[in-house]
C-alpha cells in the first residue's frame, strides 16, 4: 500500500528574465510539476482515482520576492488575493459525515504581499478523512486564486496524505472480524496475548 506525505516542498528559482513565473501546485498524490497557475485569478481541478485513503490536514503558501507590478486594482497588484482549497469525494466515507471537506481559504493583502510573505499555514482541525470502504473512491482536488496578479511566483499546496487503493488479495485465508485468543504451539500452556482483527 503506498502512503505519500506531504510536509515540506523546497522550490529553486533562477533569476533570468526568461523564467517562466508561475504558482505551483502540489498535494499528496500529484507529481510535483504537474499543476500550475500563471496569473491570478485561476481555478485548478484535478481527480485522483483508486484512492483507498485521503487525509486533508490544511494548506500552506508562499511566494518569492519577484514582485509584481501595477497599482492596486491593475493587472499585477489588484487587492486582496484569496487562496482557496476544496478536498471532495465520490463514494466512500468522509470523516466530516458528508462528502466534501468544503474550503480552506488563505489571504493576502496583494500579490506583493504573497510574493515577499513568510509561509502561511492553515491547518484544520481535525483533519478530514475520506476512505473507501467495498472499493476505492474518487478524490477531486480544487486550488483556486481569487484576485488579480499577473506574474505570480511561489507555491500553494493542499496538506495531508494519500494511499493509493491496495492491490486485492489472493488466496484463501479468512478471519472474521473479532478478538482472537493467541497461543503458544504447546499444549497445555497459557495464553500470550490477544488479537483484534479489523479492516483498515
Amino acid at each position: 500500500m503506498k502512503i505519500h506525505s506531504c510536509s515540506f516542498w523546497i522550490f529553486a528559482l533562477v533569476a533570468s528574465p526568461s523564467v517562466h513565473a508561475d504558482i505551483a501546485l502540489n498535494a499528496p498524490g500529484v507529481p510535483v510539476g504537474r499543476q500550475s497557475a500563471n496569473s491570478v485569478p485561476f481555478r485548478s481541478t484535478l481527480t485522483l482515482p483508486n484512492c483507498y485513503k485521503y487525509i486533508f490536514s490544511g494548506t500552506e503558501a508562499r511566494g518569492t520576492t519577484t514582485g509584481a507590478p501595477g497599482s492596486s486594482g491593475t493587472q499585477g497588484n489588484g487587492g486582496l488575493v484569496h487562496y482557496k482549497a476544496f478536498v471532495s469525494s465520490k463514494g466512500g466515507n468522509c470523516s466530516s459525515g458528508g462528502q466534501s471537506a468544503g474550503a480552506v481559504q488563505l489571504t493576502f493583502t496583494n500579490i506583493q504581499t504573497f510574493n515577499s510573505s513568510p509561509l502561511k499555514t492553515l491547518l484544520l482541525s481535525p483533519a478530514v478523512a475520506f476512505v473507501g470502504t467495498n472499493a476505492p473512491i474518487d478524490v477531486d482536488l480544487v486550488w483556486q486564486g481569487e484576485g488579480n496578479g499577473k506574474k505570480p511566483t511561489g507555491f500553494f499546496n493542499i496538506l495531508g496524505e494519500y494511499q493509493a487503493a491496495p492491490p486485492i488479495p489472493t488466496g484463501n485465508l479468512n478471519f472474521p472480524d473479532g478478538t482472537w485468543e493467541l497461543k503458544k504451539t504447546t499444549s497445555n500452556s497459557n495464553p500470550a496475548g490477544t488479537a483484534t482483527i479489523i479492516r483498515q
